[in-house]
């Protein structure tokens, strides 16, 4: 092979940057005129950097970190001849630019120019180390190869690691069939000789990573030859690794791409795997198997796919599987759940016991299932445990706790959560509820299954948040004359061959010891030791755990740390904080927590006691304290210390979270509310149908977790109505962009694009609302909820709209909003409270309950239970409105019953009642 240059690099892009990031690092990191750069423009939105990725510039050092929304604007802009750094590529001779989006045909325009020995296609924004190129071609030049793989340097996500530990193993035996453990999806890290890579017959720029990925897997598993560098300086620097994976995986979403993902996908690897046979059959099946396993999942848990579309994958998928030769790729495949496992070697390997019977054991012995345990603690004179398994549906085995000589059966509660291939459902997670005397308790405590009274001790045991316990750290327990902790076992199995002994895994059960101070000592010496050796972080947790046991021993009274959100007051915390102060409890020692630099943190110090979130005394106060009390549930209120709880987790796995809401819940919240997400102490409610909705959604908490007491804020809700027609809609969780260390949403780029914006933009610009706002005397307010206050910057500002940021008060808007116009917001039953007039305007309900937000619909019916008309469109709620000021904002009657017989107390003691559970659960 004589090339003009020894490197071809095909870089496929969407934006500027990205794309100068790649060329740049390739400039700087090979030798001048050896490498030829091929820039290819592709389809698609651009990929501006979300959290994760402004993370990643961060560790890389980039400088982009610091830089504002309206500089990232310009830095991640869109290919512009005017740029100075598309100016630079395009002047660089050993760059040759490709519009994707006006070529005909790319394969053959690619194929053309091509000038390279050696070929890697690359999704720009990745980097080469500066020994990269030399090591590749010397593992082409003497070792041989047709393909050369590097190593990825970058966040490890499952794929990464995968691929990075293939990487690892490597010798000069290896194959891909005797270590088949290597996808194709990260094909940045491969390199071609050009005149081996088996080209598809396009390459489509709205699909190209379909396309590409379909020809690195034809090219990989009919290599000949396939080598892996060596070297630690060896690498290839993904900074956003995710996005390659988020490429097709985002498809699957969508049952649209779904079909596109099949069928320009799948079915063409499938087809390669049929008819070309590939050097490598088994790694060609493990990718597949992969696929599968990905596609199995979407048909089973979209609801949106129709029938026809489920059966017509689903029989390409098992076409697929009934060729299938290797069954021992199932069993090892670690993007496999177990359950799958069961149901795949059950339906198409039902002998596979004869030739793999260690190995086929450890998949279908029920001693090896799935168990969690979620909740762990001793509650007066017992010990009370709530654990899941996962169990194939064929399965029929009961479930039990053991400790010392004695076995405890345990209660089938609830079902968690279901699991299926295609449209068979596989397995069940089953929750089981059991409690064991304490003075019940020694030697050990295990889990087990079994029929007919036999029992049989199960092994893969996995430890909760709200379990004192973790496999990281010898954590111990103290309970009466008790030490529980945990105890490591190694369980062997034999190898393939089946001579060889392995390791099946790390296995751990709970010891259980006498008390005496000696043996707490030599556990608190070890303890202490363990947790030092965590690095900076493990060094500061010894010196916290420290103060905590000093602050504890002489603590006199009760800590309950009071919240709202962390930046400011004004909701059901404040008021309760409020109450508190005004009636001291002489055991409670009451703490507001919000930020130093808010107005609310000089307003509650004249009250009391203030604590800024996430420093340390907040989080030693944590420690101490014996209720949280907040109207949120996020980070600082249930566990400030972030990824580092498990430092501290045999003291903070019990803590007693009271959540005073931050509105009724009407619709269905079990999904982040339920009791192993959260296990609430104490559920405020306000009305009957919410307290009923408890328990017919999965939220798993008991009546004595549900409290029917009204929310605090209630008590302070006053008439002051200044002729205020006020919008406040909520927010949409798809328009973030996820939370911040502090646990703060923020708002994504997309939001300005959105069918969310744009309503509300119209709606406070709509002429005719203004003028007849103007003829009538009322004024439009627009305030927005505080996940999306960050946005009101972008709307248009009429001068005759009155936007509200977070300096206004809830209590001042109820009082003086003559009518409300909400769309989901809870807020809608403060004002309801009130008995004030309400519209709602519901533009984007599928949507919105599709699933997307944090909640689905549940028991409350806007039309049958809501307290004003439901509006769908801008013309709708715009005639609605101007209706009711024609009319001075008077209540309907229709509207007034519904709200008298929604709540449960129409008086000002909603706080005392949630202050007497307390007192009354303590």
């Amino acid at each position: 092979m004589n090339r003009e240059y020894e490197f071809s690099v095909v870089v496929f892009a969407k934006d500027t940057a990205k794309l100068y990031r790649t060329f740049k690092n390739v400039r700087e990191v090979t030798p001048k005129g050896t490498v030829q750069i091929l820039a290819v423009r592709t389809a698609g939105d651009m990929d501006i950097p979300d959290e994760r990725d402004m993370r990643e510039l961060e560790e890389a050092g980039e400088k982009e970190k610091e830089l504002k929304d309206e500089e990232l604007d310009k830095i991640y802009g869109a290919f512009n001849p005017e740029d100075s750094r598309f100016r630079e590529m395009l002047d660089d001779r050993d760059l040759l630019y490709i519009d994707g989006l006006e070529c005909g045909d790319l394969v053959a325009e690619l194929k053309d120019k091509i000038a390279g020995n050696y070929v890697v296609f690359a999704k720009a924004g990745i980097c080469f180390s500066p020994k990269s190129s030399a090591e590749v071609r010397r593992c082409f030049e003497e070792d041989n190869r047709d393909v050369v793989i590097t190593k990825i340097r970058g966040k490890g996500n499952i794929h990464v690691r995968e691929h990075n530990n293939y990487c690892d193993r490597f010798t000069e035996k290896t194959t891909l069939d005797n270590n088949v453990y290597l996808l194709h999806q990260l094909y940045t890290a491969y390199t071609f000789a050009a005149d081996q890579v088996k080209w598809v017959s396009e390459i489509r720029p709205e699909i190209w990573y379909l396309d590409v990925m379909t020809m690195v897997y034809q090219s990989v598993v009919s290599c000949r030859s396939l080598g892996v560098t060596s070297g630690e300086d060896i690498y290839v620097q993904i900074l956003a690794d995710h996005l390659m994976v988020e490429d097709w995986k985002n498809m699957l979403q969508d049952p649209k791409q779904l079909e596109v993902f099949y069928q320009e996908f799948f079915r063409k690897i499938a087809d390669c795997r049929r008819k070309e046979n590939p050097v490598h059959e088994k790694n060609a099946d493990y990718v597949l198997l992969y696929y599968s396993a990905k596609m199995a999942d979407i048909i089973f848990d979209n609801e949106e796919l129709d029938e026809e579309k489920k059966c017509r994958y689903e029989e390409g998928i098992e076409s697929f599987l009934k060729q299938m030769e290797f069954p021992e790729i199932v069993m090892s495949n670690q993007h496999l759940s177990r359950a799958n496992k069961v149901y795949l070697l059950r339906k198409y390997y039902p002998d596979i016991r004869k030739k793999f019977p260690d190995q086929a054991d450890t998949i279908l012995n029920p001693i090896y299932d799935n168990l969690n345990v979620k909740i762990f603690q001793p509650e007066k004179d017992q010990l009370h445990c709530e654990f899941s398994i996962v169990e194939p549906v064929s399965r029929t085995n009961r479930a039990y706790m053991m400790t010392g000589g004695s076995t405890y059966e345990a209660r089938w509660k609830y079902t968690l959560g279901r699991t299926g291939w295609c449209r068979e459902e596989s397995a069940v997670e089953k929750l089981y509820i059991v409690d064991i005397p304490l003075s019940e308790i020694s030697e050990f405590i295990s889990w087990g299954t079994g029929t007919d009274g036999h029992v049989n001790k199960m092994y893969n045991i996995s430890y909760g948040k709200y379990v004192p316990f973790t496999k990281k750290l010898p954590l111990f327990l103290h309970i009466e004359d008790k030490l529980l902790y945990l105890n490591e076992k190694v369980r062997m199995i034999r190898g393939e061959d089946q001579e060889d002994a392995k390791v099946l895994g790390h296995q751990y059960e709970v010891t259980v010891e006498p008390y005496s101070q000696s043996r707490e000592k030599q556990l608190k010496k070890k303890r202490t030791k363990a947790i030092f050796s965590q690095g900076k972080a493990g060094k500061k947790a010894v010196l916290v755990r420290k103060l905590y046991e000093m602050q504890k021993a002489k603590q006199k009274k009760q800590i309950w740390l009071i919240s709202d959100r962390t930046t400011r007051g004004d909701d059901n915390g404040e008021v309760m904080f409020r109450y508190l102060c005004a009636n001291p409890d002489p055991t409670v020692e009451p703490y507001f927590v919000v930020n130093k630099d808010t107005q609310d943190y000089v307003e509650m110090r004249k009250l009391g006691k203030v604590v800024e979130p996430f420093s340390w005394k907040h989080k030693l106060l944590f420690l101490l304290n014996e209720f949280s009390l907040s109207s949120q549930a996020n980070k600082p209120v249930i566990n400030p210390f972030g990824k580092l709880e498990y430092l501290y987790r045999d003291i903070i796995y019990d803590k007693k979270l009271v959540f005073l809401q931050h509105g009724v819940t009407k619709d269905n919240q079990s999904k982040w509310l339920n009791k192993y997400n959260r296990n609430l102490f104490g559920f405020i409610v306000s009305t009957k149908p919410e307290y009923d909705s408890a328990f017919t959604y999965d939220y798993f908490y008991p009546e004595k977790n549900i409290w029917l007491t009204g929310m605090p804020r209630y008590d302070r809700l006053v008439h002051d109505e200044r002729k205020y027609v006020t919008v406040m809609p909520t927010w949409r969780k798809s328009l973030s962009s996820g939370t911040d260390a502090r646990g703060v949403w923020q708002l994504g780029k997309e939001f300005q694009e959105s069918e969310y914006f744009h309503f509300y933009d119209d709606l406070l610009n709509n002429e005719k609302l203004l003028g007849a706002a103007e003829k009538y005397g009322y004024t439009i307010c627009f305030m927005p909820h505080p996940n999306t206050i960050d946005g009101l910057h972008m709307f248009r500002h009429d001068p005759r709209v009155k936007f509200m940021d977070s300096s206004y008060s809830y209590k001042d808007i109820f009082a003086q909003t003559d009518l409300m116009i909400t769309d989901y917001s809870s807020v809608a039953f403060d004002f309801a409270y009130l008995r004030k007039p309400i519209v709602y305007s519901q533009f984007d309900r599928d949507s919105f309950f599709s699933g997307a937000h944090s909640y689905t619909e549940g028991y409350f019916d806007y039309e049958r239970d809501g307290f004003g008309e439901v509006e769908h469109t801008l013309d709708g709620t715009v005639e609605r409105i101007i209706e009711y000021m024609a009319d001075s904002c008077q209540m309907k009657e229709e509207y007034r019953k519904r709200m008298d017989e929604t709540f449960a107390f129409n008086d000002r003691n909603c706080s005392k009642r949630v202050y007497e559970r307390i007192i009354e659960n303590r």
